[in-house]
């Protein structure tokens, strides 16, 4: 979708006037006929953003434990795809009852920006789900306790990353950590992303904590960001590696003993595998949601008028989780802090803890408690507000259990105390 509202509500109006085409529904009919099977219950789902990695990781992902145990064939309907954000390896992954189904279509992919439910077309299924929509049914669908379906890691794809890690001299049977960090190389033209982003070189105290504990770590992301320096040799550049394939990138967040990552892209190839991840630099967003058990350390808010640290009430009471772009929390006088080094080697020593014992990183109840009751309170009055209703944003995934606080976000001075 665009960063404008108003232009937002004008495509979907547009789009709903396409879904009401006949010539619309024709295409989609002729599109979808060819991969149809005689007595198998199948269901069309129309991923509008192939070309963007965190959205084809995830929404099959949430679709597959939504919708997988009514169907016998999901087709997912795509663009053709293309650009730095396209991975062709990760619709590989959900399943064998799973088909791509691409076209050059201009218009089909973009009705998945749609919400109407689940269609009966007679000859099949057609699921019209906005992106907001299927994350926060899979939410609901979790706190609720139901099944989460995960990823299956095809063989092609194991075996060419056994080759690679092999390759790059990590040891047989060695543990390694998938670490990604996302900067402004990616994506440069959307500036209004840059709050969500992180410098590399803040995290080379971490990357030397997990090499000395033993592991190796391979570094994911665009080839043009900031490289990483003046770390070990078992700490590898993935993309600036001559061994490099898109591949690399499911390899890696399947295999991996946990992720050392942020809110972005490849985040959502390892929750759909199912792995532990610390997500660091992380901001408070509607609809972000991790794995139960993650270790969630979160950027620092502050007054950009006297650097004075928002608390976690003020962050909510503001509407900050909602709010998407650089732009608009610098209207309203808020910096965003990224971690610093001391804070992402303490997540790392959490990280290596709980790999090996499962024991570290627990925060203090009483504090973890009134974290969870501030987020529940902000969810009800999203629940009450018709705009976020209408727009899926109704739904707040820290007023649940996914993900726990790093023991130090809820230790910040001021966070919960507002001291």
């Amino acid at each position: 979708m665009t960063t404008f509202p108003e232009d937002d509500a004008r495509l979907l109006e547009n789009l709903r006037a396409e879904f009401g085409k006949q010539e619309t529904m024709q295409r989609l009919f002729q599109t979808v006929l060819p991969h149809l099977e005689e007595g198998r219950r199948t269901l069309v789902y129309i991923l509008a953003q192939v070309d963007r990695i965190g959205h084809t990781a995830m929404e099959p992902f949430f679709v597959k434990t939504l919708y997988g145990p009514h169907y016998d064939r999901i087709l997912l309907v795509t663009g053709e795809g293309s650009g730095a954000g396209y991975n062709p390896f990760i619709l590989q992954c959900p399943g064998p009852e799973f088909v791509h189904v691409p076209t050059s279509d201009p218009i089909l992919p973009l009705l998945g920006f749609l919400d109407g439910g689940i269609l009966d077309l007679k000859l099949f299924h057609l699921c019209l789900a906005s992106p907001q929509r299927v994350v926060r049914d899979f939410g609901r669908h979790a706190v609720a306790g139901g099944e989460i379906r995960h990823y299956e890691l095809p063989d092609g794809i194991r075996e060419r990353g056994e080759e690679f890690v092999a390759a790059a001299g990590m040891p047989e049977g060695a543990p390694f950590v998938m670490l990604h960090t996302r900067d402004m190389s990616y994506l440069p033209e959307k500036a209004h992303h840059a709050f969500r982003c992180a410098d590399i070189r803040t995290y080379t105290q971490a990357i030397r904590r997990f090499t000395e504990a033993g592991y190796w770590v391979f570094r994911l992301g665009d080839s043009n960001g900031i490289p990483m320096s003046g770390v070990p040799r078992e700490a590898v550049d993935v993309p600036r590696h001559p061994g490099y394939s898109q591949a690399l990138d499911i390899f890696l967040s399947a295999r991996c003993a946990f992720a050392f990552n942020q809110a972005s892209g490849p985040e959502a190839l390892v929750r759909a595998f199912g792995r532990p991840a610390a997500t660091v630099n992380l901001v408070y967003e509607l609809l972000r949601l991790p794995l139960k058990n993650d270790l969630l350390l979160f950027k620092d808010y502050v007054s950009s008028g006297d650097g004075t640290r928002l608390s976690y009430e003020e962050i909510l009471d503001r509407g900050l989780p909602a709010v998407g772009s650089g732009e608009v929390f610098a209207e309203m006088g808020v910096e965003i802090r990224e971690n610093g080094e001391e804070e992402l080697e303490e997540a790392a020593r959490i990280m290596i803890a709980r790999d090996r014992d499962g024991t570290e990183g627990v925060p203090d109840t009483d504090a973890l408690h009134s974290f969870r009751t501030l987020g529940l309170a902000y969810e009800q009055r999203l629940m009450s507000d018709p705009v976020m209703q209408k727009d899926n944003h109704d739904f707040y995934a820290h007023a649940h259990g996914f993900g726990v606080p790093v023991p130090s976000v809820l230790a910040r001075k001021g966070f919960l105390d507002r001291a």
